[in-house]
């Protein structure tokens, strides 16, 4: 039984290294510290502390992340070696293989690559952005059309692709339980 709960966690590594979602500013703008963790976290991690309220964080993209986690096996915040997205969870469950699971990341990544080209076309700016960062950029420009009064269909297409990929992040990577909550019709007044 450790024989295969070992091979399943070496799976899942696997996974985790092909993708990097939760480290790489595409899910979460923040990741969640532990009360007391401020102090005893790696360098780069103290740097890009913040607290919101009474929650503290440390910034993302995480500055250890380079395609993969640079500090795989020192000392790190909890949530970096605890949280399990949705598409793990659906691994251990047996919902998706890991062949599958791999593929998923890597259209995923695809996916991304394209509405950063976007990006870069309609805004004319060549800056390389992280997901987060281009949806914050995207409300601006979508804020800044209101108060022009203007149309533009280009930047209301990209708006639509941004918010179905961002849908997709939720079902495959977030939570299913979120995205079936945000799918579904309320049954309220019924």
């Amino acid at each position: 039984m450790e024989k295969n709960r070992t091979g399943a966690l070496i799976d899942e590594q696997q996974i985790c290294i092909s993708c990097g979602f939760c480290c790489d500013n595409t899910l979460f703008d923040n990741a969640v510290l532990q009360p007391g963790e401020k102090g005893t976290l790696p360098e780069k991690m103290e740097e890009s502390y913040i607290k919101i309220k009474n929650q503290e964080y440390f910034k993302l993209p995480c500055f250890y992340f380079n395609g993969k986690c640079s500090i795989y096996n020192q000392k790190k915040a909890h949530i970096c070696s605890s949280f399990r997205c949705q598409l793990l969870k659906n691994f251990e469950a047996g919902k998706i293989t890991q062949k599958d699971a791999i593929e998923l990341v890597r259209q995923t990544k695809q996916t991304r690559v394209e509405l950063l080209k976007e990006y870069q076309q309609i805004s004319g700016k060549s800056e390389v952005l992280t997901f987060r960062e281009i949806l914050v950029a995207l409300g601006k420009k979508q804020k800044e059309l209101e108060k022009k009064a203007s149309l533009s269909m280009e930047w209301e297409i990209f708006a639509a692709k941004c918010n179905i990929f961002e849908s997709l992040l939720i079902k495959h990577f977030k939570s299913e339980e979120d995205f079936d909550k945000m799918m579904s019709t309320s049954e309220k007044g019924k």
